[in-house]
């Protein structure tokens, strides 16, 4: 009987796999971006840092090619006439106004045609953002100033904690942490992140009752942050794991940044079964259109800590050189 449940057992496994994998087609036929409906303000705004994040990468070469830019610079002028249409606003449609009104001065582009008429366009808005956008000049030694003297001392002294001091981090030092981790990459600097935080008893216990790797430590964690991403950001169908490696991406982001202030954290998984995401969603207020990619317990390490040593495998194990396969190159 035993040898049965055996052979049996992963055939279960292969189901719970299709049972998650449809419940995330649903979740993102439901609340992703595909049907490019831009008077949904978020949407929008990701449809617009798509679009001037191209013109961006365009401005930001050296040898600009001249005429380039002008396909996106008429599509990102009518989301910017869409936004002039609706009260609500958001952040990238006034800095799509901005750089949209950089790139038509640009030398080459300032005498044409397309500039004049973009330029008059824009005049008829009433919204812009005060910040700067575009490009900027960058040198190496601006680069250098990010460069740690010591990799290993910073990257080898982050251990995950489980048990931390009784106190609450502040959450101005969460909104820092936050901040740095902010400048994360994304597909095309969408930025589709949205974090979760409280020191509270009970939405601590709401959350931490459906994440099954708590026990032991759950009770007594400080902060909680549950990371997010948005779908609405994604928009193509073969973007249909990305909310998951751009979150993925700022949730290391973020755990780095708390080590560089000084704060411990732990990662709590939430590869869930679809029951459990729903039971989460029904006991505390997260968006149905965020997907939770993670949960972090956060605290102030203790003098002394216990901490497991998780060795990791050798490198040549996770190394290959990338070659061309004979044939394959044509």
């Amino acid at each position: 009987m035993k040898y049965v449940w055996l052979r049996i057992r992963p055939f279960g496994r292969l189901l719970k796999a299709l049972h998650g994998f449809f419940y995330n087609f649903k979740r993102f036929y439901s609340y992703a971006g595909w049907r490019s409906n831009m008077k949904d303000v978020e949407q929008r705004n990701y449809t617009a840092v798509k679009i001037y994040h191209s013109l961006e990468k365009s401005m930001s070469f050296k040898n600009r090619r001249v005429g380039s830019g002008w396909s996106d610079a008429y599509a990102l002028l009518d989301l910017l006439r869409v936004a002039h249409r609706f009260d609500e606003l958001g952040y990238h449609d006034k800095a799509a106004c901005k750089l949209l009104s950089r790139f038509i001065e640009l030398e080459g582009n300032s005498q044409t045609k397309n500039a004049s008429y973009i330029r008059g366009e824009l005049s008829k808005l009433n919204f812009a953002s005060l910040e700067e956008h575009g490009v900027k000049t960058y040198s190496a030694a601006d680069f250098h100033r990010g460069v740690l003297k010591s990799p290993e001392a910073f990257f080898l002294s982050r251990y995950s904690l489980r048990e931390f001091k009784g106190e609450n981090v502040s959450e101005e030092l969460i909104k820092r942490a936050i901040s740095l981790a902010m400048k994360s990459p994304s597909v095309c600097n969408r930025q589709a992140w949205h974090v979760y935080h409280t020191t509270e008893s009970l939405p601590k216990e709401a959350a931490l009752k459906y994440q099954a790797g708590n026990r032991g430590f759950g009770e007594r964690i400080p902060n909680l942050m549950v990371v997010t991403t948005d779908l609405k950001a994604f928009m193509p169908g073969q973007e249909h794991y990305q909310h998951w490696i751009d979150g993925g991406l700022f949730s290391m982001s973020l755990i780095y940044a708390l080590h560089s202030l000084g704060v411990a954290s732990c990662c709590l998984n939430w590869s869930q079964s679809p029951a459990n995401d729903k039971l989460l969603r029904s006991s505390v207020n997260i968006k149905n259109n965020h997907t939770v990619v993670m949960m972090l317990a956060v605290g102030w390490p203790e003098e002394v800590n216990n901490v497991c040593v998780s060795a990791r495998r050798p490198l040549d194990e996770i190394y290959t050189c990338l070659e061309v396969r004979a044939g394959g190159c044509k």
